[in-house]
């Protein structure tokens, strides 16, 4: 229940073979905690949080009270699955019983078996853990002043009887009332029904004065509907007549217009005036535009499989299976190709492999092939990918300066051909000296890069700086006096490197 008052305790708890003495949570229940006892774990190993979730583990608790108590076995909630955090509501009951004790825990996570292949069960148990469980103040309050308090109830429950004795007796005077009200309900009734006969007789005169003006209406509206009735009759025809005119007249003209071009084209084929084949060609071949045919007649290109390309014409082909393609092999692939040629046998073929965009030409001069050359490059970047500090980093302080209002702690990798560039962002405070501050991939620091970070100038120490192992660890160091360094200082800046 999201009730704003509960109470949270966050532990990291991690994986790992090693006996280590019993954690000591240092927090402390008490036993009128009702749905407010609540206990968070953060689940690690050497690599960095646990990515877990209701389908693929089952994480449960065991808690063992000093003086014999013990709960349920309790199932944990996934509460953050990407950073590994399962939370636990201790039981009321449980508290009760366990009450002046120190209560002793145990985490235990098991990997869900979807083949129930006993090979593949997994389960670990974490270490143990002690909390406290008190007594509530309140439980505490002397016999003398409950008995005060019982005393001051029974006054109270006099009063009440007394006043109760006096509704009683208000109920009982009511009877006059009653009469009274009864009169004033019969005075009431006659008067209602005499309001009811007049508001009648107003009614009928209304409707019999309504049906009067209606007829009257009525009568006029059916005059007037047939006087316009017969208007527009008679200007329809008048219309039709004339517009049956103008048709006819302009029939006349078209036909006698028809006729006359009829006559002009038949004399002209007596003349002779129009073109013979023959004399055709030689006017189309007098014209200067562009006679070489590039493309088939809708514009795409020609098609070809399993030919050299260095046997076709100029023009612009698609070609599946080409012969000597840039990757020299027999591989089913299609090419969009465009072939130039020049004077002194030279020759330029242009390919584009359609599935992935690469461009590749290949230049003939003077009859001789000198191969396939790739144009284009691959460029990949991931783009900003943002992480957290952890180990009490605060991240992403947001450090304001005239330049910008500052950036998240994030991480870039761009490449271009055969240069990788990777680049990264560090924006955080509440840091000591030799801190592992962040858990990058691995091999994202392919050598260990050290590098200044920018943090507060002050005349016993010379600033910070930070170490990147290719673990993926990030370290954060005092450059100079540590004791002088405090937590509350901040760290701010940007790193970029080539492997």
């Amino acid at each position: 229940m999201a009730n704003g008052i509960d109470k949270k305790a966050l532990f990291r708890l991690k994986a790992e073979p090693y006996l280590k003495p019993i954690s000591d949570l240092g927090v402390g229940f008490y036993n009128l905690d009702e749905n407010t006892a609540k206990i968070e774990f953060q689940l690690y190993n050497a690599k960095g949080t646990l990515q877990i979730s209701e389908n693929n583990i089952d994480a449960y608790a065991y808690f063992e009270s000093a003086n014999g108590s013990v709960s349920d076995v309790i199932d944990l909630e996934v509460l953050d699955g990407l950073n590994g955090i399962v939370g636990i509501t201790l039981d009321k009951e449980f508290l009760q019983a366990s009450t002046d004790t120190k209560v002793k825990g145990q985490v235990y996570v098991g990997v869900n078996n979807a083949d129930n292949d006993p090979k593949n069960n997994e389960v670990a148990v974490f270490r143990e853990f002690t909390f406290e469980v008190a007594d509530a103040l309140i439980n505490k309050i002397s016999s003398f002043t409950k008995i005060e308090y019982i005393r001051m109830f029974d006054q109270l429950k006099a009063r009440i009887l007394q006043r109760v004795e006096d509704i009683e007796q208000a109920i009982a005077n009511g009877a006059d009332y009653v009469t009274e009200m009864r009169l004033v309900k019969d005075q009431a009734i006659t008067q209602i029904n005499q309001t009811v006969t007049d508001g009648k007789n107003y009614i009928d005169e209304v409707v019999n004065q309504y049906n009067q003006d209606v007829y009257t209406i009525k009568s006029t509206a059916i005059n007037d509907v047939n006087t316009s009735k017969n208007d527009a009759i008679s200007s329809i025809n008048n219309i039709t007549e004339q517009s049956t005119n103008n048709v006819e007249n302009v029939t006349n003209t078209a036909i006698e217009h028809v006729d006359d071009k009829l006559n002009e084209f038949n004399q002209a084929i007596l003349d002779n005036e129009f073109v013979k084949p023959e004399g055709l060609n030689d006017k189309l071949s007098s014209l200067t535009w562009q006679k070489y045919k590039l493309t088939q007649d809708d514009g795409k290109p020609t098609f070809y499989t399993d030919i050299d390309p260095l046997t076709l014409p100029p023009g612009q082909y698609q070609i599946s299976y080409m012969r000597k393609n840039p990757f020299n092999n027999n591989g089913s692939a299609m090419y969009n190709v465009d072939i130039l040629q020049g004077i002194d046998n030279t020759k330029q073929v242009i390919a584009v492999l359609s599935y992935t965009g690469q461009v590749f030409i290949k230049n003939v001069h003077k009859g001789t092939d000198l191969g396939w050359k790739e144009l284009t490059k691959t460029q990949t970047d991931t783009g900003w990918i943002p992480f957290n500090l952890i180990n009490g980093g605060n991240s992403n302080v947001q450090f304001k300066n005239e330049i910008d209002n500052g950036f998240d702690c994030a991480y870039r990798i761009t490449t271009n051909g055969s240069v990788t560039r990777k680049t990264i962002r560090l924006n955080g405070a509440n840091l000591v000296n030799n801190q592992l501050i962040a858990q990058l991939p691995q091999n994202l620091f392919k050598n260990v890069h050290s590098f200044p970070i920018r943090t507060p100038i002050k005349s016993n120490y010379a600033g910070g700086y930070i170490t990147g192992k290719p673990s993926g660890e990030v370290y954060f160091f005092v450059n100079g006096d540590v004791s002088a360094w405090t937590e509350t200082r901040y760290i701010y800046g940007e790193y970029s490197w080539t492997d």
